[in-house]
């Protein structure tokens, strides 16, 4: 019985924490808002939700420039390994979902440029490796690095921008439970 009856608070004393992320890629960031719910000590599952705000110039190879800007979310798993000085090295693998509108432009340089407004609906896997640190007994920062790559899976209007991608990643969480 009193196994028992242990196992069930285990189920129900899961560390749940909430933050804030920046992540940065080379033509771009997103702002989010995150929730680590760990399924074990060692094991996460990552949710994430947010903007992502790109300027990718004329490096999508499609048009000579290109805005964009979108929402989205995210969910991922994510290992923790044993401390490492005072913090956790941890690695990640997530599953993004963004709709964006793009703004391009093309033939910048010709008699006849043309212009217009893409959205599409980009699938963005990627992983990554970091570093955990915590400062008190609910707070942690984190950063880590990471690539991935963009895929427009639904596409209204001109073709746009994807790809692979570095990412960097910083954040800061609080262990509500």
């Amino acid at each position: 019985m009193q196994s028992f009856s242990q196992s069930v608070e285990n189920r129900t004393n899961k560390k749940i924490e909430i933050g804030t992320e920046l992540q940065l890629y080379p033509v771009g960031f997103m702002p989010m808002i995150t929730s680590n719910i760990f399924i074990k000590e060692d094991w996460a599952l990552r949710f994430r939700i947010g903007g992502n705000f790109a300027d990718r110039q004329d490096f999508s190879g499609y048009n000579d420039d290109e805005v964009a800007k979108g929402f989205g979310g995210s969910v991922g798993v994510v290992k923790y390994f044993s401390p490492w000085g005072k913090g956790k090295p941890f690695v990640g693998l997530t599953l993004d979902i963004w709709n964006m509108w793009t703004k391009w432009q093309d033939g910048l340089q010709t008699a006849n440029p043309t212009s217009g407004t893409t959205y599409n609906v980009v699938m963005q896997p990627w992983a990554n490796v970091g570093y955990q640190y915590p400062i008190s007994s609910k707070w942690n920062v984190a950063a880590s690095v990471g690539f991935g790559r963009e895929i427009n899976v639904i596409t209204r209007g001109e073709k746009v921008g994807e790809g692979w991608m570095g990412i960097a990643t910083f954040s800061v969480n609080y262990a509500i439970k």
